[in-house]
């Protein structure tokens, strides 16, 4: 009969060869977050309640699914420009109806509709 001291240690033993067969790197799975849920980024959805309490982390991914024709998306340098839908000096513009997004470190990144009344509506995420 294994003791759970020797159940433990193996487990231990098991995590530290696996962390060192990824070249020293915890694994973690990678999100793929679409904003907005099946109807994307529109006037329609409700992107502040579909963002709320979900957790994104360094290595995931955000889709932006849009209409081109009617949309487009800024990605905005500041809180500032994000408050007031001030799209005028964009870190990107997003504008090809379907952009996947890395999310390579921690921080936060503000992203608005470029439509004055769509953003002030709510069609922006942080």
């Amino acid at each position: 009969m294994v003791g759970v001291k020797m159940v433990k240690a193996l487990v231990m033993i098991m995590t530290v060869a696996l962390s060192l067969g990824l070249g020293g790197q915890w694994a973690a799975a990678q999100v793929h977050h679409v904003v907005g849920g099946d109807r994307g980024w529109d006037s329609s959805s409700d992107v502040a309640s579909w963002s709320a309490g979900r957790v994104f982390r360094a290595g995931d991914k955000i889709w932006l699914a849009y209409s081109p024709a009617q949309e487009s998306i800024a990605e905005l340098q500041s809180k500032e420009e994000y408050e007031s839908c001030d799209v005028s000096n964009p870190i990107r513009m997003y504008t090809d109806g379907l952009d996947v997004i890395p999310l390579d470190g921690e921080g936060i990144r503000y992203f608005a509709s470029s439509k004055y009344d769509n953003c002030k509506n709510g069609l922006t995420l942080h």
